[in-house]
């Protein structure tokens, strides 16, 4: 397991380090000028997104908590997931008879982006579990960060393990402070309402596998490789332009567009930054040096029962279908 380890680092560190494509030029100069370069890249390039300020451009020196995704592999089997021929064309939780996505959130100055990571795919769990969207449940991304033992403000991976044992409660139980904290600090007896999954895996870094998981599991913690330009991005369709790497980030994929061959995203830098807080990245990205889905998981109630996405859409169906029934009628 160790030297597997190892050769996993090695791999990503490679995959990180270099592509033909990629200059790894670090942006200079003010805010404004940094700006100016990526939106000369990205007319360069031919890319389908604008880059302005953001709530994050100005504050250089945050960047490097802004990510915070270890390079270790997910420490679980992978799911057994069939390709589908049959995917929908899109789908977005946002928008599926209710949201079944919460809020983005705000990590600060911490590297905890795998903790939002999971605790918004917990949160879209357990609302797609339940049936119940538009629900704004705010699970609390602090005990995940200091009674988990899965990573610190220094950094984390993508590992379900704790959430499966014992879960998450609500935020209130102990309110997010963007520090490593102490779990003694929580409320006492949280354990007794605490959210958990009934189980989880990884998901396979291939394009049709991913849309697969989260058409029939629901919102997906995902991680790729951010880069300086991604600090700008504003709205459209991310492609990389320029700029060095910063590191590996976690967030959270609610959706995909086959016709402008996109995913959507919701990220944890608060709604200052990007599209409202979530973002559009290409399929594209998959296939070079920013390796979207470098790890993705998937939550499920049990190995044997149907995905709560799976369940849902079923349902959302069999509400829908008899509005169709009179015009099956006419022949």
């Amino acid at each position: 397991m160790k030297k597997a380890r190892n050769l996993f680092v090695l791999a990503a560190a490679l995959i990180a380090a270099a592509s033909p494509a990629f200059s790894q030029q670090a942006l200079t100069g003010s805010v404004k000028d940094q700006i100016k370069t990526v939106q000369d890249a990205i007319a360069r390039k031919g890319a389908k997104w604008t880059a302005g300020e953001t709530s994050v451009s100005a504050d250089r020196e945050s960047w490097k908590y802004l990510v915070g995704l270890n390079f270790e592999p997910v420490d679980a089997e992978p799911l057994n997931i069939v390709a589908a021929a049959g995917l929908p064309a899109s789908i977005d939780w946002r928008n599926m008879n209710g949201s079944f996505v919460t809020p983005p959130r705000n990590q600060k100055k911490c590297g905890s982006c795998w903790a939002f990571s999971m605790t918004g795919g917990l949160e879209s769990y357990s609302l797609l579990k339940e049936n119940t969207p538009n629900k704004n449940l705010d699970l609390s991304e602090q005990v995940l960060l200091s009674c988990s033992g899965v990573g610190s403000c220094n950094g984390g991976r993508l590992s379900a393990n704790y959430l499966k044992k014992t879960g998450l409660p609500l935020e209130s139980a102990y309110p997010y402070t963007a520090t490593d904290g102490s779990c003694s600090a929580a409320a006492p007896g949280w354990q007794a309402g605490a959210y958990k999954v009934g189980a989880w895996g990884s998901v396979r870094q291939d394009l049709n596998t991913i849309k697969t998981a989260l058409v029939n599991y629901g919102p997906l913690p995902i991680a790729f490789m951010v880069y300086e330009d991604f600090m700008h991005y504003k709205s459209g369709i991310y492609s990389y332009t320029t700029g060095k790497q910063l590191g590996g980030h976690a967030v959270l994929l609610v959706g995909y567009n086959d016709a402008e061959q996109y995913f959507i995203v919701k990220n944890s830098w608060d709604t200052g930054w990007g599209e409202n807080g979530f973002f559009r990245i290409a399929y594209s990205e998959m296939d070079n040096s920013v390796n979207f889905g470098l790890s993705t998981i998937a939550f499920r109630a049990s190995k044997d029962e149907v995905p709560v996405g799976e369940a849902v859409r079923a349902g959302a169906w069999s509400r829908v279908a008899p509005m169709f029934e009179p015009l099956a009628a006419w022949k």
